[in-house]
């Protein structure tokens, strides 16, 4: 007689796992998914930490934002650029400078909006699920100072009036500088430097004052009074209110709040 396989294990009884085998005599190698740890960890373990996980990611989840600053072709105004991403829509955002709110638009995937003035610019994004943040750009690429001169460079000397003027970002308007003599008579320089920003100005015999206006590029205005002695010379050179001082140079710095309109 042939002998032939069994197709099951001999220890029943034993305990021992049972041996199978195809028709062909082949072993047949149990499934994984029967072992009852890996059942736990497919079905139960991994399930509670991929749903719990996608939950707090949903919870917490925060927007983030970044902000580009663009150069500024006319010192008036700039354009900010800035993009909001968030794994959930948002619902709200907020654009301000100094406070005050300011309009934007979208432009494809970011947003832009037009900066008039020096400042911090503050954008707050508010994702749908109430979580939000905020970014704080500072502005200083505008130009809302107006020129400004050297206290130390004021001479006289021949009927001369020599001092420098310099503008750090628009520049100096020299076609705007003027001086009121006596408060009535107006003069023009007599010679300027834009290379150096130095100016001269020939003052008329029985000068007593003279008021300089200035303006920048943009606009920014400035005026001092220069009071002289009746030798016509200085003996002070101290920037102070001109209505305190007498036979003084006296240079009132007060910056007018209104720039030209462009």
């Amino acid at each position: 007689m042939s002998s032939t396989k069994s197709n099951s294990g001999s220890s029943g009884s034993s305990g021992r796992k049972r041996i199978l085998y195809d028709a062909h005599g082949t072993r047949v190698k149990g499934s994984i998914f029967s072992n009852k740890y890996v059942k736990f960890l497919l079905f139960y373990v991994i399930p509670y930490f991929v749903i719990n996980g996608i939950i707090l990611l949903l919870v917490c989840s925060t927007p983030s934002i970044s902000v580009e600053l663009k150069d500024t072709n006319n010192y008036i105004t700039t354009e900010a650029v800035f993009t909001v991403k968030s794994i959930l829509p948002i619902k709200e955002l907020n654009v301000s400078l100094e406070s005050e709110p300011i309009e934007y638009e979208k432009s494809g995937s970011s947003y832009k909006c037009t900066v008039s003035k020096n400042g911090t610019l503050f954008i707050e994004a508010k994702a749908l699920n109430g979580m939000a943040r905020s970014n704080y750009t500072d502005v200083g690429i505008l130009d809302d100072t107006a020129p400004s001169v050297d206290e130390s460079s004021i001479n006289i000397s021949r009927g001369d009036l020599s001092f420098t003027i310099s503008d750090t970002q628009s520049g100096v308007n020299y076609d705007s500088i003027i001086g009121i003599i006596n408060d009535s008579e107006e003069i023009r320089p007599a010679d300027y430097d834009k290379n150096t920003g130095y100016v001269t100005f020939k003052i008329p015999k029985m000068t007593d004052s003279i008021e300089l206006r200035f303006e920048d590029m943009v606009g920014n205005a400035r005026s001092g009074r220069i009071s002289l002695t009746t030798e016509g010379s200085i003996t002070d050179s101290s920037i102070t209110d001109s209505s305190e001082a007498e036979n003084s140079v006296s240079i009132d710095t007060q910056t007018d709040e209104t720039a030209a309109a462009q």
